[in-house]
């Protein structure tokens, strides 16, 4: 997880993602690189979590599933968090 951290600090997706909207071509690349390898490493996480965590790693990992090539819409994993309601 520390490694995926440092992805997102290093690599800063949401600059990738307004350059990206600016109309550099390349920003937009890299953005899908870092994203699909972030996504990757919540696969990984899933399986770790799911001896210690099983309905909470079946969550993720649905959210991380591929249908016909693309990621399910998001939904929040915490909703009573998600909704502010902590």
């Amino acid at each position: 997880m520390e490694e995926s951290n440092r992805c997102i600090d290093n690599t800063r997706p949401w600059e990738l993602a307004k350059a990206e909207q600016s109309g550099a071509r390349e920003a937009g690349e890299r953005l899908d690189t870092v994203l699909a390898a972030l996504v990757q490493a919540c696969r990984v996480l899933s399986n770790q979590l799911q001896p210690f965590l099983p309905d909470a790693a079946s969550r993720i990992a649905g959210q991380c599933a591929e249908i016909n090539g693309s990621l399910p819409p998001a939904n929040p994993l915490s909703p009573r968090i998600a909704e502010g309601n902590a």
